[in-house]
């Protein structure tokens, strides 16, 4: 006697259901997976390098010849401090400038410290090396003028210079300049007379 082949066909088609139960389970995160192996990643393009931020600079050098200042225009990057940008500027007028150009700085002149007020005076102490600024040729004030002139004329919220050495002012006269005042900006031998200078750039 055969026996009957439905309990076969019911085991199978359980099997079936449970075998497609999984698969259901199984498929959407596999499919997932699939699609973004499949995907090439995207390349974003390189970023641009940063543009360096420039500080004009306008120095005004001593020329062989004739004894006068000149003024001649530099670029610099700009520093993150302002009193950076100011060593900067000072180190870039120490250096001859071209043809006959020449500093005005005396050796061994730095800046130790340097502070402006609300008012717009610069005080600049420079060492015992602020001395030789007195002291140059016939008491010439040809250096302080450089020195006022080229900070006044970079820096537009400078308007005077108050020289230092080692944190005491200065009881001295250079060329008919009384050093113990802040000075303005001038050329030897002229009275003081106000550099127009540009609105300082804003700090991004």
């Amino acid at each position: 006697m055969r026996r009957p082949a439905w309990p076969w066909f019911g085991v199978l088609l359980v099997s079936l259901g449970v075998i497609g139960g999984i698969a259901w389970d199984l498929w959407p995160p596999s499919a997932g997976m699939l699609a973004a192996r499949s995907r090439a990643p995207g390349v974003s393009p390189p970023a641009p390098p940063p543009v360096e931020e420039r500080r004009h600079v306008r120095l005004f050098l001593v020329h062989a010849g004739n004894g006068a200042l000149v003024e001649q225009a530099r670029e610099i990057p700009r520093r993150a401090k302002w009193a950076e940008d100011l060593q900067v500027v000072l180190r870039e007028l120490a250096k001859a400038g071209e043809g006959e150009l020449r500093s005005p700085l005396p050796q061994g002149f730095e800046v130790r410290q340097a502070f402006l007020d609300a008012f717009g005076i610069l005080y600049l102490d420079g060492g015992k090396a602020v001395h030789a600024l007195a002291s140059g040729p016939t008491g010439s004030d040809l250096p302080l003028s450089a020195i006022v002139l080229t900070l006044t004329s970079t820096f537009g919220e400078i308007k005077r210079v108050q020289f230092l050495s080692e944190g005491q002012e200065l009881a001295a006269m250079a060329g008919g300049v009384d050093l113990r005042r802040p000075i303005s900006p001038r050329f030897p031998g002229e009275e003081a007379q106000p550099i127009v200078s540009p609105p300082p750039v804003a700090e991004q």
